[in-house]
């Protein structure tokens, strides 16, 4: 009997526990940039036309891209960068390459942190 009773407690924690780290992983806000890219430009496989877009962070180290209709476009993977100061307003950085432009990194306002995109080769 004092079997089942440890056993039926310690299920009753772990659920619990899993209860609690689902809920706070639920609270994260889910950060949206708005940007205007004025040029053509690269994300991941894909080429997009100059227009509005925004960005999100569903999840750390995840950017998804969306069109102006708020339609997810594309998707890439990303490492945090720690930045020395926060910045006043969002920056994206692009490298050119052969007339092309590929988004890098993504800074944004008011954080000390920034998104450094995976590139693919």
């Amino acid at each position: 009997m004092k079997h089942l009773i440890a056993h039926t407690l310690t299920t009753l924690l772990l659920v619990m526990a899993g209860l609690a780290a689902t809920a706070s992983a639920q609270s994260l806000p889910n950060k949206v940039v708005k940007v205007h890219i004025p040029f053509e430009f690269n994300l991941g496989d894909n080429t997009f036309p100059a227009g509005d877009y925004s960005l999100t962070e569903p999840m750390q180290n995840l950017l998804v891209l969306r069109d102006s209709n708020d339609y997810p476009v594309a998707q890439v993977l990303t490492v945090g960068m720690d930045l020395p100061r926060a910045l006043a307003s969002t920056k994206l950085k692009f490298n050119a390459s052969n007339g092309r432009y590929t988004l890098a990194e993504v800074w944004r306002g008011d954080e000390q942190t920034a998104q450094k995109l995976y590139q693919v080769k």
